[in-house]
């Protein structure tokens, strides 16, 4: 069985967002309800390119540079609030041998995924502490 579980830096990267943009806070907010009671959504959580060219509600991709170094790290937007112009991702990780994903971090798409940058550590660093 799959279980979903939000980071308390991720919880306040939400709580931020409901201060600057509430809407995409709610939104979110929703989506991730979402799949902690779906099965199958959580299942695509873990297969890269799901959603790809918008067919299917969001897109899956592997934060390649930390896959690379043996780090389950993932990244995924939602077709809709892209749409509407609130562009931010969800940054998880996934624990296959305990069936467990765990959000890390929402971050604005600008974030560029630099290792050096104060995000990247912040995640990576909940990353290690799983």
């Amino acid at each position: 069985m799959l279980r979903l579980f939000v980071h308390d830096d991720a919880e306040d990267d939400l709580e931020d967002l409901w201060d600057q943009e509430p809407e995409a806070a709610a939104r979110l907010t929703v989506f991730l309800e979402e799949l902690e009671g779906n099965e199958d959504l959580l299942d695509r959580l873990s297969q890269h390119d799901y959603g790809a060219h918008r067919g299917a509600d969001f897109h899956v991709s592997k934060w390649l540079e930390q896959w690379k170094k043996g780090k389950d790290v993932w990244r995924l937007k939602v077709w809709d609030l892209e749409d509407k112009g609130m562009r931010y991702r969800i940054v998880y990780a996934f624990l296959p041998r305990k069936g467990q994903y765990h959000v890390l971090g929402i971050v604005p798409r600008e974030f560029d995924y630099d290792p050096g940058h104060k995000i990247s550590r912040r995640i990576l660093a909940a990353y290690e502490n799983l």
